[in-house]
């Protein structure tokens, strides 16, 4: 009876030191955690119009197929990126001339030719010191 006695006294002194509104404030932020854990959930559990019997036979035939068709591209470049093998030679359907090499040289018989620099620049006339 004693024991009985000293332990409802015990239980007494420790119910004076516990507060109602912090284990009410503490179930309150449990509750706001568990209802934020379900919204995740939820969010992570969507379903976006995925057929649920979608056939894996199926799609590793479309996977096969697709790499065989990268397969067929020349040199890993895709077809679209390959020149036309029907497309002319555009440089010799219009014969155009080839484009000059190296340095210039002034056309005989031209009245007006300048002398020039090393690097093909017209040379500058050197003044004429004076006295």
């Amino acid at each position: 009876m004693t024991a009985l006695k000293s332990a409802n006294k015990e239980l007494k002194g420790m119910m004076k030191t516990v507060k109602i509104q912090d284990i009410d404030n503490l179930q309150d932020e449990m509750m706001d955690m568990m209802d934020m854990s379900n919204e995740i959930q939820e969010t992570l559990g969507r379903s976006y119009n995925v057929p649920d019997d979608i056939d894996e036979d199926e799609l590793m035939g479309e996977l096969d197929a697709l790499e065989a068709d990268m397969g067929t591209e020349a040199d890993g470049v895709p077809s679209y990126l390959q020149p036309d093998k029907e497309e002319p030679d555009l440089d010799a359907e219009l014969s155009l001339p080839t484009a000059p090499s190296g340095n210039a040289t002034a056309a005989a018989g031209r009245a007006n030719a300048q002398v020039e620099d090393e690097l093909g620049f017209p040379a500058v006339p050197r003044a004429s010191v004076r006295s």
